[in-house]
């Protein structure tokens, strides 16, 4: 059994790595290469039923009846969650509602709501909406989206039309939340308690957020195998020795009866926790415990863990997709095995000092071995690491065991008995609030403390994950004679932590440079890069008081790059589209030079001139005085002697002919004054030829004439226009002009970021989708497709 849980578990984590959707085909070639490998039945049938599973889940998941796009649809659905709130938009999760269907898993759909009537979650709706895909932005070092929601099930959103209420029925879960909530919400801490007690973490604001996860702390906030081990430990507790008081037996009767009273209080908890990935772990692994201690059967804490990851896998396949799943498993594989090598040095006989000593020591080497290992984690998951995540976990951890979570759970029970009877009493819940209050001025002061958040690009992070591995490995392989092989090919393993030390001592420069064309939605983000150094053309879109592209793509694009300096910022022209993130790009590198004929941005304006910039010639050609509107964009070439990229913003025909018009004249002014005889070749004198090209005005019927494209001619034409957007760009008949010349072209919607890197004479192109991250889970599949549920 354990071997099949061990075969099912591993293809299904393994299914992170897939390039697509399972297929049939992958079937035989996983029973041969289980067969071989293993030479165990067990473990190859846990695949293939993994596979089998993962399969029709998704199916299962996706599965309607008729595919309804680009047009509205009804879909009868309760509300499980409100995301959140700006301003008039609600953001809010359903739970598709299908007669019919019987079995299978439920179906989610993220729908945006403007001016709302009052809604609750439990409330069952009849939605109008206009349907979409799940489709998000994609750059490397920013938040993924698409694949946050598919380990959701949502697997569609869209937007509402109209609605009516068909009827309320909350679940007790939601009622207590509802109930709960304007309680806690007075309360100094109230946030941090109503994700202790419910697992809800709406009162948490952003800037709290922001100091949990800098101080490595958030996993206290997020119930878990800590906060269920201690409600369990304490109802055991409490009814043993209660029983052994009030009704002492000889038998395992009171131990039986508090063992199943734990049980049941951690399954109510897990419960009101929502149960939620690291949740089901903890209970799942207390459950089978428990259960094991009853029958009298032993097992390996390892056997425990296999099966806690086999259920929750089992329940839902699609887990592995979120980083609490990651963090949560690896977290307790670092504990089993710091508890499995950390050597007991006291008996049963043992004095309590002694006793203290040890649980001490274990203590410590449990945490230093989760911030290194968890930090490693977090940094592949989120770009960067927490610094002072060690000490204030060893002030923390002991804080909540043994004060915050007994105290808090307490005053939840009391403050539901006295709503019960009537009444509100939330003294016990004002004593854990106070206790907390130690916590709250950790995260407040860790705001300050120097490095508390150290962001790492892709090279850094590659290089802790060689180093550590390199580390482990050396530790295990024995050192004598018969590994010296071994031991010299994991030596490799070091050598970029050297390569690097050398860059430090003696930079490299290079004639390599890139182009990275973001994916901004329906907006324009450009990263020029060389040498660590980069250029940044055009910032996305802003929306609202806490939305900017520039700050939720541009800003983790450059971090996971390394791009430490931004010498330029240049602003095309004043839409939103391309304008609206400037203002936090320049506060973020107020040592960087804005070109623009933006009002309200100081700096240098558009007019022709060339720049050079880390070897290469940035030259603007357009416009030659201010002007409103699209065609009033600063057009820049960018070439290095060999090759070249051409920046156009929103221009549309009339600048595309005024730039082509002095192309022509300037010819003729240099055939006239006989610099270049008539017959002459003209070609090395086209200031718009380029090998790259940015489309103009995002692919619309306003530019990319024929006469343009023939003067740039370029072998690449890219498209920076959002997926399904609601002007239809690129329009068909401008991309079928660049075809007919045989011109490849990309658009950021359907492959994500773009980048071409320049390195003599090659040119490299690169996507998102295709290259970077090429799993099934970041396609543009039918997964996700909306369609009628009736």
């Amino acid at each position: 059994m354990n071997r099949f849980m061990f075969g099912f578990s591993a293809i299904l984590l393994s299914a992170m790595l897939w390039p697509s959707l399972p297929p049939v085909s992958y079937i035989p070639y996983l029973v041969v290469g289980a067969l071989i490998l293993y030479r165990k039945i067990p473990v190859c049938a846990g695949g293939l039923f993994a596979m089998a599973w993962l399969t029709g889940f998704c199916l299962g998941l996706s599965r309607q009846d008729l595919p309804v796009l680009q047009q509205p649809i009804q879909v009868r659905g309760e509300i499980i969650s409100l995301v959140s709130r700006n301003s008039d938009w609600l953001s809010l999760d359903i739970s598709v509602i299908k007669p019919n269907l019987i079995l299978g898993p439920n179906a989610k759909l993220r729908l945006t709501w403007k001016d709302p009537p009052e809604v609750d979650v439990g409330q069952v709706w009849q939605f109008t909406l206009m349907p979409k895909r799940i489709a998000s932005v994609l750059n490397q070092g920013g938040y993924n989206e698409q694949k946050q929601l598919i380990s959701q099930h949502v697997v569609g959103k869209g937007r509402v039309i109209e609605a009516h209420l068909l009827e309320v029925s909350p679940s007790l879960r939601n009622e207590l939340i509802s109930a709960l909530t304007p309680e806690l919400a007075s309360l100094p801490q109230g946030d941090i308690l109503l994700a202790l007690l419910m697992g809800d973490k709406q009162l948490i604001t952003k800037a709290r957020w922001q100091a949990l996860r800098q101080t490595g702390t958030g996993h206290l906030v997020a119930i878990s195998g800590l906060h269920l081990s201690v409600v369990a430990a304490w109802i055991y507790t409490c009814f043993l020795f209660g029983l052994s008081h009030l009704a002492p037996h000889q038998s395992r009767r009171n131990i039986t009866l508090a063992l199943v009273a734990a049980g049941i209080g951690a399954a109510f908890y897990a419960y009101l926790a929502g149960f939620g990935i690291s949740t089901q772990r903890a209970l799942v692994m207390i459950l089978l415990l428990m259960l094991l201690s009853l029958l009298k059967r032993f097992s390996t804490a390892w056997e425990r863990l296999l099966f806690a990851l086999f259920i929750v896998l089992l329940l839902d396949p699609l887990a592995c997709l979120s980083a609490g799943f990651w963090l949560s498993f690896c977290a307790l594989g670092i504990i089993l095995y710091t508890l499995e090598i950390q050597p007991r040095a006291f008996t049963p006989a043992s004095s309590r000092g002694a006793r203290l000593r040890t649980g001490m020591i274990q203590f410590w080497a449990i945490q230093w071995r989760l911030s290194l290992g968890l930090g490693l984690l977090q940094a592949a998951l989120f770009g960067g690491v927490s610094v002072h995540s060690l000490w204030m976990n060893i002030l923390a951890v002991p804080w909540f065991s043994f004060v915050v979570i007994p105290l808090a759970m307490a005053g939840f029970v009391c403050w539901w008995l006295g709503t019960t009877f009537g009444f509100s009493w939330l003294g016990l819940l004002r004593l854990s609030d106070w206790s907390l209050s130690p916590y709250a001025q950790l995260l407040d002061i860790s705001q300050h403390l120097p490095a508390h958040w150290l962001a790492l690009s892709d090279s850094l992070l590659a290089l802790g994950v060689c180093t550590f591995v390199g580390g482990v490995l050396w530790r295990y392989v024995p050192k004598h004679k018969n590994n010296i092989a071994w031991l010299s090919l994991l030596s490799l393993l070091f050598m970029p932590v050297l390569l690097f030390c050398m860059t430090l001592w003696s930079p490299v420069q290079t004639h390599r440079w890139a182009m990275h064309l973001l994916d901004v939605g329906q907006g324009l983000a450009v990263v020029i890069e060389k040498n660590g150094r980069g250029v940044i053309y055009d910032t996305g879109a802003a929306f609202g008081d806490d939305f900017s592209y520039a700050e939720r793509v541009i800003l983790p694009f450059l971090k996971a790059k390394g791009i430490q300096e931004i010498d330029y910022i240049v602003i095309s022209h004043s839409d939103n589209d391309h304008a609206g993130g400037a203002p936090v790009l320049i506060e973020a590198y107020p040592k960087a030079w804005v070109i623009t004929d933006v009002a309200g941005f100081s700096g240098q304006d558009c007019r022709p001139r060339q720049i050079q910039w880390q070897g290469l010639s940035f030259n603007l050609l357009s416009p030659p005085q201010v002007l409103a509107g699209n065609n009033g964009s600063c057009v820049v070439r960018i070439d290095d002697g060999l090759q070249s990229l051409l920046l156009t913003g929103d221009i549309e025909k009339q600048t595309e002919a005024a730039l082509l018009s002095r192309e022509l004249s300037v010819s003729r002014e240099l055939s006239v004054s006989g610099d270049l005889s008539v017959n002459g070749d003209l070609s090395d004198l086209n200031e718009l030829q380029s090998d790259v090209l940015v489309a103009p005005h995002h692919g619309s019927k306003t530019s990319s004439t024929e006469a343009f494209i023939d003067a740039v001619a370029p072998k690449l034409v890219l498209f920076p226009a959002g997926f399904a957007n609601r002007y239809g760009f690129p329009k068909s008949t401008v991309v079928e002009r660049y075809q007919r010349r045989e011109i490849r072209s990309l658009t950021t919607g359907t492959e994500g970021q773009i980048s071409v890197i320049f390195q003599q004479p090659e040119l490299e192109v690169k996507t998102y989708r295709g290259d970077f991250a090429p799993f099934w889970y970041n396609s543009l599949f039918r997964f996700g497709d909306l369609i009628n549920p009736e």
